[in-house]
């Protein structure tokens, strides 16, 4: 492995790839990447892969709206295939947060998304099996789908490296070096790295790393479960992707019969999950409330049979919303970490703009400015006017 780098990427997920393809689509030289693990072997590979532009914000909004341009384009941009389906996407909100889903269509579309109001009734019509008898209101996204992470993360590690970038896995960082106030290098598990330039993409283990160069990183690691079910004779076809506020839920097809769901987290910071050493079983409990929520919305859903599921980490932020910018205190260190269960959808865009920002100075792609880690210490929280308050959803009791 080289001894010097012009600029070294820690984490190689969909956004560590995409940083290091977009520096050197630039013409960035002497680029590595470092992984401890394989591509996509974190939270990327075991995301749900959601292409959707639905916040209630309109900065994650223009960075997903800005990655929806680069999935629909993949082969032509990247190569491969990222596995992107435009099925249709929806959310849908109680009578309560009707009002928060309409505002937010509505800023959504003032930064350039297709998306629309739509009723219960029209989403019947374009679902005839869901239950709409408890939805208030509906956004409807019909250029929105979902990929696949692995596939993504590995063809932008592919068009990366065959722009020159030196991908090392199975290397792992334990310090990042600095000089008074400037980045110096880093020291891996295969020797030190000369660097003036370090970009820490590490998930859920970027606070501990940020630490090693002095610089407090509020990225807790979350435990996030997902799981995979068959669906019944009774519900055969496809359908498309939906977060589901009313019950907390997001839940999308997957290849032949079989649909990907998951229960939304919350925003937290728990130091007290190692992700080096964390629970990765599934609690039976879980899966029992992820499908009486999907039954809830889709009926029919009573009778799916589950396949598997999974736990992985990701960084969080107490707002949970990313960090993405240069460490104030720290000249050549940049940090994109603290996804918060959004690097996915937007990770080709944050790429654009870090890469942006580590050689133009600033990002043009979309203001980053709000994601700042300063914002913390400024007592600026990212949040929405109109953020949903997600009402809590009763298990229905088994008969007897």
């Amino acid at each position: 492995m080289t001894d010097t780098a012009s600029a070294v990427i820690i984490g190689g997920g969909i956004v560590g790839a995409s940083i290091a393809h977009y520096l050197a689509l630039k013409g960035q030289k002497d680029i590595v990447l470092l992984e401890k693990d394989t591509i996509a072997s974190g939270a990327t590979g075991s995301s749900g892969a959601l292409v959707r532009m639905h916040y209630t914000n309109p900065w994650d909004t223009a960075l997903a709206l800005k990655s929806l341009e680069v999935f629909e384009t993949w082969g032509d941009l990247i190569g491969d295939d990222s596995g992107f389906r435009k099925t249709g996407f929806v959310a849908v909100a109680d009578s309560a947060n009707a009002y928060r889903l309409r505002n937010n269509v509505e800023m959504q579309r003032g930064v350039g998304v297709n998306a629309h109001v739509i009723s219960p009734e029209d989403l019947k019509e374009l679902q005839p099996f869901a239950n709409v008898d408890d939805i208030g209101a509906v956004a409807y996204e019909p250029d929105s789908g979902y990929a696949d992470g692995y596939s993504a993360a590995t063809s932008m590690a592919r068009r990366a490296r065959e722009l020159g970038v030196e991908i090392k896995q199975g290397v792992t960082v334990s310090d990042i070096k600095r000089d008074a106030y400037k980045v110096v290098g880093l020291r891996t598990s295969e020797g030190d790295i000369d660097t003036p330039v370090v970009i820490l993409v590490a998930g859920a283990w970027s606070a501990k790393l940020a630490a090693s160069a002095g610089v407090d990183l509020p990225v807790g690691a979350q435990r996030l479960t997902a799981g995979m079910v068959e669906r019944p004779e009774s519900v055969q076809d496809s359908h498309m992707v939906f977060i589901d506020h009313a019950v907390g839920q997001y839940f999308r097809p997957d290849v032949g019969k079989l649909t990907l769901l998951g229960i939304r987290p919350g925003p937290s910071v728990d130091s007290h999950v190692d992700p080096d050493a964390y629970d990765g079983t599934v609690a039976l409990a879980w899966q029992a409330r992820a499908l009486a929520q999907l039954a809830h919305r889709v009926p029919a859903m009573v009778d799916a049979g589950w396949r598997r599921s999974w736990a992985q980490v990701d960084g969080y932020t107490p707002d949970g919303h990313m960090v993405l910018g240069g460490a104030p205190t720290v000249e050549g260190l940049y940090i994109a970490a603290g996804m918060s269960g959004s690097g996915f959808k937007t990770g080709p865009a944050v790429g654009m703009c870090m890469a942006e920002l580590v050689l133009e100075g600033e990002s043009r792609t979309v203001d980053i400015e709000p994601f700042r880690l300063t914002r913390f210490d400024e007592n600026d929280p990212i949040a929405g006017p109109n953020d949903y308050e997600i009402p809590e959803f009763v298990v229905p009791s088994m008969p007897p």
